[in-house]
């Protein structure tokens, strides 16, 4: 029993099944451009962090099968796979329209934008509902990490910058967003290990505010983690347990810009992407108290960002011998010494050597200093909002100075 595309986008559409139908729409294998039906999904392996004769997932499959018609107001979901070791459950929908998958995502993405409980300024329940269809169907918990990922797939420009409704509109605070860009990494463009690009959610986060519909991935989080307490609340799970206090919001937006921009649909060679990472971080072996500069970052932002200072605005100044390109170096706008945290791409602005050498404490006056700082933050609002967060300082010339006072 599958379900006319015309008559969902007719009728109300629950949140849940939104956020499912945001999270991937599939088209079903046919010869046609147009298939002659659509589908969404979730699917799911065992993980080692809970025994099998502790949960049986084939006896989960039809559980979560009624669990899923209810949540999506259609009785139409159904089992396409289940063992003792994967679920993989399907919802059909009947193209009708003779559309292909981007422009039925596009219909899909107006009516939400429609939607009444989308415009509220908190995080609503509805708002909840949507985030669990988006995660849940797809996503998996990431115990190594701590976060809740999903793989990210985009056919446009569009669809790539879809997360930003997820911080702009849902309301989920972008410090525990995170985009991970693992097509970006030199396995992937080598052909050794082609795997996709990451969307995630700080998975603490997501276990106390927003909460899980599925049992098993609630259990996976409960053995990995030992929370102080689960609450189960109208089929949805939560867990008492502590959350991060992250600050590295900025980033989030202006990485997926800066890949939006830089990195989409271009050509990457072995040599751009030599320095790409699997999860931008620190090194883990460093000692206590001793801060590690993470070259990974700085080489990503040197490699992909223009040639241009942030201050002064030239864009000529020497060659440089290793790959004749003009020479720029990296400013820390809150300069590093002052925390590693502040090692980070949205703290990052490319500045030609002089200018660099000016911002050095003592290499000029201090007016002149805060004038070159004002002039950097007015003209990269990416920086300013970072910067402006993390001194938690709104007013402009304050924040110069402050950041003035941090110069080394």
């Amino acid at each position: 029993m599958t379900i006319k595309a015309s008559d969902l986008l007719k009728y109300d559409i629950t949140p849940f099944l939104f956020g499912v139908l945001y999270s991937r729409i599939m088209p079903k294998p046919t010869d046609d451009s147009n298939p002659k039906h659509f589908y969404v999904y979730t699917a799911f392996r065992t993980s080692k962090a809970v025994l099998k004769t502790a949960f049986s997932l084939s006896k989960y499959a039809s559980r979560l099968v009624q669990q899923y018609n209810s949540l999506s107001g259609y009785p139409n979901w159904e089992i396409h796979k289940s063992s003792d070791n994967a679920i993989d459950l399907r919802l059909y929908i009947q193209n009708d329209l003779n559309i292909d998958a981007a422009q039925f995502y596009n219909l899909v993405y107006k009516k939400l934008r429609s939607s009444t409980w989308l415009n509220t300024a908190t995080i609503n329940e509805d708002k909840k509902y949507f985030l669990r269809g988006y995660m849940e169907s797809r996503g998996s918990v990431d115990t190594s990490l701590k976060l809740f990922a999903q793989d990210y797939f985009y056919n446009n420009r569009f669809e790539l910058k879809r997360v930003q409704l997820l911080t702009d509109d849902i309301g989920l605070p972008i410090s525990y967003a995170n985009f991970n860009p693992r097509n970006m990494q030199p396995q992937f463009v080598s052909g050794e290990n082609k795997r996709n690009a990451q969307f995630r959610i700080n998975l603490f986060y997501y276990a106390k505010e927003i909460g899980f519909i599925n049992e098993y991935k609630a259990l996976i989080f409960e053995k990995a983690y030992k929370p102080r307490a689960r609450i189960a609340r109208d089929g949805i799970i939560y867990f008492q347990i502590s959350v991060p206090n992250l600050n590295s919001h900025v980033a989030f937006i202006k990485y997926i810009n800066f890949f939006t921009n830089n990195i989409y649909d271009k050509v990457l060679t072995p040599e751009k992407v030599g320095i790409l990472r699997k999860q931008i971080g620190f090194n883990t072996s460093q000692e206590l108290g001793q801060p590690y500069r993470n070259k990974s970052i700085v080489d990503l932002f040197d490699e992909l960002s223009e040639d241009k200072c942030a201050l002064c605005g030239t864009s000529q100044t020497f060659k440089k011998k290793a790959n004749g390109r003009q020479s720029f170096e990296i400013h820390h706008m809150i300069p590093f010494h002052n925390g590693q945290e502040f090692d980070n791409i949205a703290n990052f602005v490319k500045l030609c050597p002089t200018c660099h050498r000016s911002l050095k404490r003592g290499s000029a006056s201090k007016d002149d200093q805060i004038r070159s700082i004002i002039t950097i933050l007015g003209r990269h609002p990416e920086v300013f909002e970072y910067t402006s967060s993390a001194l938690g300082i709104e007013e402009l010339p304050k924040l110069a100075e402050e950041i003035w006072s941090l110069l080394g």
